[in-house]
């Protein structure tokens, strides 16, 4: 994964995913800290780091996909292959 697609992708993400996802994994909060900052629960806290880190790996997995495809439908072309 290039840098470009994961900033992409991390900007994808709804705002609370984000937010807690950014704080832990990119600033190096603990869970306690990010409750206190965003006036959550910690539980809550965990809980949006593990939708956010699912929703990433996703939005990256989608866009692996349609670079293969358009590769795919790029080499079609050159050889005049028809779907």
């Amino acid at each position: 994964m290039d840098r470009v697609n994961l900033e992409r992708s991390i900007e994808q993400l709804p705002p609370g995913y984000k937010t807690v996802f950014v704080l832990h994994d990119v600033q190096g909060f603990e869970h306690n800290e990010i409750a206190n900052i965003m006036g959550c629960s910690v539980g809550n806290s965990k809980s949006q780091l593990h939708k956010a880190r699912t929703r990433l790996r996703e939005l990256l997995q989608e866009q692996v996909r349609d670079q293969a495809r358009q590769e795919r439908q790029a080499a079609k072309s050159q050889t005049g292959s028809v779907d």
